[in-house]
């Protein structure tokens, strides 16, 4: 009888004991842990993204001159792709699938950058093209974590496009 009881206890406390969460430590497959691996996929991002606007731009503009100091970049180059790679793995682990193929779409924009694009109209598409992939990629993050509207949130709809109607407002108004 006292067996049964001390086995009654300890799968009690064992219950309790597997259902505690601390509170700021992620479970895997939480929105806590897409929300991170998102946020590390766009700081990824961005710095590459930034790296190659300046080494493209910087090779226009100084021409055969930069090559001296663009060969010296070389390895933080390949530390900035391998981190994207790294960030777009961490999204492929825990993402839902349309913010895995947001996020292979914005990794693809980014390598498609012609660093040694002569034509800065060119260039300026390509990037065009990746800011575009980064705005895709933070809508279905958005999505995914649910900071969307939902059809039910009237107030919250309402609120939204009368911020958007405002801000085009704004623009419209600058020009």
């Amino acid at each position: 009888m006292t067996a049964a009881g001390i086995k009654a206890s300890g799968s009690l406390a064992s219950a309790l004991i597997g259902r505690y969460r601390p509170t700021g430590v992620p479970r895997l497959g939480s929105k806590e842990e897409r929300r991170e691996a998102y946020g590390r996929l766009l700081d990824s991002a961005a710095r590459a993204f930034g790296y190659g606007y300046q080494m493209a731009h910087l090779r226009r503009e100084a021409g055969r001159a930069a090559n001296k100091l663009l060969l010296g970049q070389v390895p933080q180059t390949w530390e900035v792709t391998s981190d994207l790679i790294g960030a777009l793995n961490g999204v492929q682990l825990c993402g839902s699938m349309p913010v895995i193929a947001a996020a292979e779409n914005l990794v693809t924009a980014i390598s498609d950058l012609d660093l040694n694009e002569k034509s800065d109209a060119r260039f300026q598409q390509q990037a065009t093209a990746v800011v575009a992939a980064r705005e895709a990629f933070m809508d279905a993050c958005r999505t995914d974590l649910a900071y969307t509207t939902r059809w039910w949130q009237v107030r919250r709809r309402r609120g939204e496009r009368r911020f958007l109607r405002q801000q085009q407002a704004d623009r419209t108004a600058a020009r």
